[in-house]
């Protein structure tokens, strides 16, 4: 599924606020007190794809989907370069 940027920073924001939102007159969220800068659209979207539902009258909440799209992407590492062992390296010369 690809979202829009729209899309992803309105899950990050909705994730940010608590989770949860309530709907507007207008088609906005309204989530931890603050009015969240997107379109009532980009809401509708992301319920069609499975990523917010409701939550009740007039309010969304993420999904376990949507929670873990929200969530930052960790880093990737060579696990080649981690150290298992707990055995002492020696030192070049001349370290301290």
């Amino acid at each position: 599924m690809t979202l829009t940027d729209s899309q992803r920073d309105g899950l990050v924001a909705l994730n940010a606020a608590g989770g949860e939102g309530a709907i507007d007159r207008h088609g906005g969220v309204l989530a931890a007190g603050e009015r969240l800068p997107f379109l009532a659209d980009t809401w509708l979207r992301l319920v069609t794809m499975g990523l917010v539902t409701g939550a009740g009258p007039l309010r969304i909440r993420l999904t376990a989907e949507g929670e873990e799209t929200a969530r930052p992407k960790g880093r990737r590492f060579d696990p080649r370069l981690l150290i298992t062992d707990n055995t002492p390296k020696p030192a070049h010369p001349g370290a301290e």
